[in-house]
């Protein structure tokens, strides 16, 4: 009789879920647990940017079809720096001809959209099991591996003693629904602001994502503030197009940080996936595009040795590793350097910024190079 491996999966955020649907294409059973109910999980109001590369992955597990009816493409990013009043369009005509035909730079989901598509895909297979860490635990069961997708904030790292490097920018981001009047609809915004950036996401027609990076002591200020005054303090930064109506929906916070876990040498049959291996600034909006790009790492390494043994489980963590760090480290890279560079009023980079837009502008190449590593990353021609 064959045994069938088991894989725990402890998180079911957007990474946990995806990962479960990943791995139920092979033969095994797949745990996925999480200390909210499922109602919780999905209840959340975020929202999520959506590059190319992740659409790959999303067609890869047969998911995109069914997600595409709750996105919203943008087919411009205006890029703008407050401090030196350069600013610069890139469009559609700057993509890569293999992808220019998607007539978008990237896409925005809705959390609870994109949750709601996750979990009835889970239903439709029958060996995920969705249920409390309290009732997995009473199963006893003896599992092959897991996989943490807990987090940036994770305790499971600090229980596991897990090696793990982090720089804090002492920023935290603010985010909120905006209604507005005379924006481009399709459109999405970065506004460099020396106290952090500053991005609005297009949700739907006079519907935007604001999020709003600064120190943390004035997010929290902005956070217990009247939604006037919040109002208020943001028609002075966006740009002068917009027309301000009302805050919709809830507030929310987070902390913003800089990290890397690495794999330990020892016995333990498991990893971390997502933001509980690797965090970033939000900058750029990498952030769960990069952890489903972990999720595809998984994919790939487990459909070349479908059948692993035990020494190759074991290397498992070492193999994953290696095979996501490149794309890591350069995202790491990338978005803390716009940071150093643009969130400071420090007027030895100020020619520097402004030189960064001049070639934006008048260069197409640069243009091109700038926005097809966005959405497309490191990896794109490796996803199948």
């Amino acid at each position: 009789m064959k045994n069938i491996p088991n894989y725990k999966i402890v998180g079911s955020g957007p990474t946990g879920l995806l990962l479960s649907i990943a791995l139920s294409k092979f033969d095994c059973n797949i745990f996925l647990t999480d200390i909210l109910t499922r109602e919780r999980l999905i209840e959340k109001d975020k929202t999520y940017a959506i590059t190319h590369s992740t659409r790959k992955i999303l067609s890869k597990f047969k998911l995109w079809k069914k997600l595409e009816p709750y996105l919203f493409g943008f087919d411009t990013l205006s890029i703008s720096d407050s401090v030196t009043s350069a600013i610069t369009n890139l469009s559609i005509s700057d993509l890569d001809d293999d992808i220019s035909s998607y007539e978008n730079i990237g896409w925005v989901v809705k959390h609870s959209d994109l949750m709601n598509v996750f979990f009835l895909e889970i239903e439709n297979h029958d060996n995920i099991f969705f249920m409390s860490s309290k009732k997995l635990l009473h199963k006893k069961i003896l599992f092959d591996y897991q996989f943490f997708s807990t987090g940036a904030n994770s305790l499971d790292k600090k229980l596991l003693n897990i090696l793990d490097i982090k720089k804090s920018y002492n920023q935290s981001c603010l985010t909120f629904k905006v209604s507005l009047r005379g924006n481009c609809e399709k459109r999405a915004y970065e506004i460099f602001r020396k106290e952090g950036p500053l991005a609005l996401l297009p949700l739907e027609k006079n519907l935007y994502q604001v999020i709003w990076t600064s120190s943390t002591l004035k997010s929290v200020e902005r956070l217990n503030s009247d939604k006037n005054f919040l109002l208020d303090n943001l028609s002075t930064i966006l740009p002068d197009e917009f027309k301000l109506d009302q805050i919709i929906g809830e507030f929310n916070i987070f902390p913003v940080s800089l990290s890397l876990n690495f794999p330990v040498f020892n016995l333990k049959k498991m990893v971390f996936v997502g933001d509980a291996f690797h965090t970033f600034h939000p900058v750029g909006g990498q952030g769960l595009n990069t952890c489903w790009r972990d999720v595809n790492t998984i994919f790939d390494l487990f459909n070349k040795n479908i059948s692993m043994t035990k020494m190759q489980m074991f290397l498992f963590k070492f193999k994953y590793f290696s095979s996501r760090i490149l794309d890591i480290i350069f995202t790491m890279l990338i978005t803390d350097s716009l940071i150093l560079m643009f969130a400071n009023k420090n007027l030895f980079l100020f020619p520097l910024r402004k030189l960064s837009f001049l070639l934006l502008n008048n260069f197409h190449f640069i243009r091109k190079l700038v926005l097809n590593q966005m959405t497309k990353s490191l990896i794109y021609s490796k996803i199948k």
